[in-house]
């Protein structure tokens, strides 16, 4: 809280008014005090010398009993509280107490001494003692104790006549002071201060006026000066402020800028972080010397390393164990990296290698680009990748171009080696009609059908391989499916092998080819039975898997979902790493010449891959091997229906249209049709097959599907639009082209797989020339 002068010049009076009272009060004090201590003293003096005196002769003639009234008539006054006469070694000789004492007592002490020698002797008899002592030598003590406590009063009353004296003093004084101020105030300082808060709010026009107190004149002028210099300046002062606001603004604008500025670089520096950070590639940048000094978590993370700073710093020649693909180590003459160091060019170098932190060397694809500052070469940075993964696809890819070149060769192979069987077995059956049964004839046709029945199995093999053959698709339980094959199995195995079949109790629904699916099992069964010499445990197991998104054979392009799995497993020799990557290849076999053709195991990957499954294999040396196949689920399975009993196959009536590009294979089906009744026009290609359909009305056509420039779809196609009502049906060692076997599938046109026989070809002939409507219906 501010004072006002007034009131602060008053205070500033009091204190001084208060401090000379009190200074003269206690001086005075003082001197009272001194005066009444002194008086007492004197008076106290006075008795004892008047003591003294009187009762030395008492003392030196030995009247002891008349110092009694000396001392009674000695204290006389008011402040004396005691007298005593004390010996020498403080006996009381003679007291006298005049009054009680209410306060403090101070005692006062006065000697008598020996006034001769004689007279000391016999006042020394008096008391019991005979000494001699020397003239003026003490012989007894007067005590005079006083009381204080008058004087103690008189003091208090001494200050307290003072306080109030100095305080009725100093008021008087203080009204003085004031009425004086005041007056001071109103006439001198009242008419200054008015004139300071006119200049102060701004009117320099106003002026102080003269005082007659210099001092107070003085200030007044000072500030009507200072009221000039203000009035002259004001207007230099608000064009500095002008431009000051105006610099200001300036100065704030390009502070906001540089601050728009550094949150932009900081960002952009945060952004180019992440993008290091983030990058599934490998960056790391080196000094023109090759010392590490930067290096990103994709970095650490394929090296092997935990934390950036194990890399920064390093040389990284030396610690990436720079070398060639073959493993050779890298000179710093020969090093890309290095070279670009020295030269400034960039490179791109493949199939080199980094040694990890463990070390193990990793296959990298790299890149290198200079670092330069102002035109000066000042380092490089390295961004490579490793390429472990990429070599492994790389040469799966290779294996599976030459699987698939294999398939295509074989699947070409299998076309016309069907076309040929179909030819041999059909044409076999016609004429075992005509000869004698027992015959040798007979005999020798049976030995021929008998071949070209193992010739078709093996070609089925090679088309299962190579994924070509059409299957028949239907909803199978698995675990019917592996009992129905349990006794073949059974004799199939020696009896030194123990044969073991775990079923799981649960329904297991899935979609396959019978036949296909018993070739799997069969062939697996056999590699197992090889395997066991000389003997051992084959075991065939089912269960149920939920494969998810995680498992590893989901990355063969399996959907996740449920599986059936097949387990087939012996207890034989069991194969190495390097057998067991290469059993699926075709015609690869551990067995001797002459003991196995190379295609089982290759037949069961195609056959499981075309029912979109997969296959794995588990095996060591000595510890036997483990297949599990793993096919879709499905839900539920229909009811299987009863296969109708087989009937002879009645003569025909009709007009069939064959169009075949294979003479062998049409001349078999023109004789097998013309000896059963119909009549039959056979053709070569599609353009003679639309001309013969030019003239004439046919009921069923018998076509090729794959042919020279027109497929037996495009061909059906054409007809059906001049014969709405003709039948189909269509043949084919495979198709070729997905499309052909696509149109199949949508059209629900009957189908024959090459090689077949006579009686399969009428059957299905018969069936469909008794149906009412086209077998096949065009999208």
């Amino acid at each position: 809280m501010r004072l006002s002068l007034n009131i602060s010049i008053n205070l500033i009076l009091l204190a001084v008014i208060l401090a000379l009272g009190s200074t003269i009060g206690a001086f005075f004090i003082s001197q009272q005090k001194l005066d009444l201590h002194e008086d007492l003293e004197h008076r106290v003096n006075l008795l004892g010398q008047q003591v003294t005196s009187e009762v030395y002769p008492a003392l030196a003639q030995g009247e002891i009993h008349h110092l009694g009234r000396i001392l009674e008539a000695a204290t006389v006054d008011r402040d004396v509280a005691f007298v005593m006469v004390k010996s020498l070694d403080g006996e009381v000789i003679a007291a006298r107490w005049m009054s009680s004492v209410t306060g403090g007592v101070k005692e006062y002490h006065f000697p008598v001494r020996a006034q001769s020698h004689e007279t000391f002797a016999r006042s020394e008899l008096a008391f019991g003692t005979v000494t001699s002592v020397a003239n003026g030598g003490e012989i007894a003590t007067v005590a005079v104790g006083v009381d204080l406590e008058p004087i103690r009063k008189a003091e208090r009353a001494l200050v307290i006549r003072t306080v109030l004296a100095v305080i009725l003093g100093s008021f008087i004084a203080l009204l003085l002071g004031l009425a004086i101020v005041r007056r001071l105030l109103n006439r001198s300082i009242t008419p200054l201060l008015n004139g300071i808060r006119e200049i102060s709010s701004g009117d320099f026009s106003s002026r102080v006026q003269p005082d007659p107190h210099r001092e107070i004149e003085e200030i007044g002028a000072a500030f009507n000066e200072m009221a000039e210099r203000f009035s002259t300046t004001l207007i230099f002062k608000h064009e500095l402020e002008e431009t000051v606001a105006k610099r200001t603004a300036q100065l704030q604008q390009a502070l906001d800028d540089q601050i728009r500025v550094r949150e932009a670089l900081a960002e952009r520096e945060e952004h180019i972080r992440l993008l290091f950070n983030s990058t599934a590639e490998a960056i790391f940048a080196v000094s023109r010397e090759g010392t590490c000094t930067f290096c990103n978590p994709a970095c650490v993370r394929l090296l092997g390393y935990e934390h950036p700073e194990e890399i920064v710093g390093s040389r990284m020649h030396q610690f990436l164990g720079h070398a060639a693909s073959d493993g050779s180590a890298l000179e710093e003459a020969d090093c890309p990296i290095c070279r670009m160091l020295n030269d400034g060019r960039g490179s791109h170098t493949v199939n080199e290698t980094f040694r990890k932190k463990d070390g193990t060397a990793i296959p990298v694809e790299y890149w290198s680009h200079p670092i330069q500052r102002d035109g000066e070469l000042v380092g490089g940075v390295v961004t490579f990748l490793d390429i472990s993964q990429r070599a492994m696809l790389e040469r799966q890819l290779l294996q599976a171009q030459k699987l698939e070149g294999i398939g295509v060769l074989a699947g070409g192979i299998a076309h016309d080696f069907n076309n040929l069987l179909t030819a041999i077995i059909g044409g076999a059956e016609i004429a075992l009609n005509d000869i004698a049964p027992g015959s040798k004839g007979a005999k020798a046709i049976h030995g021929v059908m008998d071949a070209a029945t193992r010739a078709a199995d093996l070609t089925r093999q090679i088309l299962a391989f190579s994924r070509k053959q059409v299957l028949s698709i239907k909803e199978l339980n698995l675990n019917d499916e592996v009992l129905s094959q349990t006794r073949m199995l059974r004799r199939m195995i020696s009896e030194d092998i123990k044969f073991q079949v775990k079923l799981t109790p649960e329904e297991l629904c899935i979609k396959a080819d019978a036949g296909q699916l018993q070739q799997v099992l069969l062939n697996l069964a056999v590699n197992a039975r090889d395997a066991m010499s000389p003997g051992g445990t084959l075991t065939i197991e089912t269960g149920t898997v939920m494969l998810q998104r995680s498992d590893r054979w989901l990355e063969e392009g399996m959907p996740p979902g449920r599986y059936a799995v097949i387990s087939v497993s012996d207890t034989g020799m069991g194969m190495d790493e390097d057998t067991k990557s290469r059993i699926f290849e075709p015609f690869f076999t551990t067995k001797g010449p002459g003991e196995g053709t190379g295609l089982g195991l290759s037949t069961v990957h195609g056959v499981v891959k075309q029912h979109q499954g997969s296959i794995s294999v588990y095996s060591e040396p000595g510890k036997g091997t483990t297949f599990r196949i793993y096919l879709p689920r499905v839900e539920r399975i229909e009811a299987a229906q009863a296969a109708p009993e087989a009937a002879p196959i009645p003569r025909g009536k009709g007009k069939i249209l064959v169009v075949e590009d294979e003479k062998a294979v049409r001349d078999f089906l023109e004789s097998a049709l013309q000896d059963n009744g119909y009549s039959v026009t056979s053709v070569g290609s599609g353009p003679e097959a639309i001309e013969a359909c030019a003239g004439t009305t046919f009921d069923l056509m018998v076509s090729d599907v794959v042919m020279p420039g027109m497929s037996g779809p495009q061909l059906y196609q054409a007809i059906r639009e001049r014969q709405p009502k003709l039948r189909v049906m269509f043949i084919s060692g495979y198709p070729a082209k997905s499309v052909s076997l696509q149109d199949i599938l949508e059209w629900d046109a009957p189908f024959l797989a090459k090689p077949f026989s006579a009686s399969t070809l009428l059957a299905k002939t018969h069936e469909l020339m008794q149906s009412t409507a086209p077998a096949g219906h065009a999208p």
